[in-house]
């Protein structure tokens, strides 16, 4: 290669682009939804790239929430009940929080047996029904709405049925003892 014709590197060689060319516009997307004008919003759903606002139909006939989504970042993923119905949930893990202080939604846990301490935080892990999905008491959009769930743990008999509890009326109905606890997660 004579020195002319010989490539120099550039910022836009890491980009992969030969010195003095300039990148190529994207194409515009195959079904622009011309509703959605601003660069950030609320109610948006994604498929394949495509931006489009609404929520679509939001459960399907079987009773899940008919939701679309890739995982990225491999986050942990929980499928729970709220009023019930199936719902999905992303464990952000463990948080200590003031309810005092801080909005808190209810989470309600049918397990066989839980040691909480003087402070009603557990001594270890809950005894749980395998095959039981956690209880939501609410979902993003309602007022009571949190992202900071208080666990209540439901205790159930060994005789009990996974998932017959399945919404909050259902455990506050049960007769069941409910123990409010002072375990938060994200």
């Amino acid at each position: 290669m004579a020195s002319t014709e010989q490539s120099r590197l550039t910022v836009g060689s890491l980009l992969g682009l030969r010195l003095g060319t300039l990148p190529q516009a994207l194409p515009a997307p195959a079904n622009p939804d011309s509703s959605v004008e601003e660069v950030e919003g609320p109610k948006w759903r994604v498929d394949g790239g495509d931006v489009s606002r609404g929520a679509g139909a939001a459960w399907r006939g079987d009773g899940t929430e008919a939701l679309t989504f890739n995982n990225p970042f491999g986050q942990v993923m929980e499928r729970v009940w709220f009023d019930g119905k199936v719902v999905f949930a992303v464990d952000l893990g463990e948080v200590v929080v003031d309810p005092a202080l801080v909005k808190v939604a209810q989470e309600y846990q049918p397990v066989y047996s839980v040691q909480l301490d003087e402070n009603g935080r557990s001594l270890g892990p809950p005894e749980h029904v395998e095959g039981q999905l956690n209880i939501y008491d609410t979902v993003p959009g309602m007022d009571r709405y949190s992202p900071i769930w208080q666990f209540n743990y439901v205790i159930v008999p060994r005789t009990y049925v996974p998932n017959t509890l399945r919404s909050e009326g259902d455990c506050l109905a049960s007769g069941y003892q409910i123990l409010r606890s002072q375990d938060f997660e994200n």
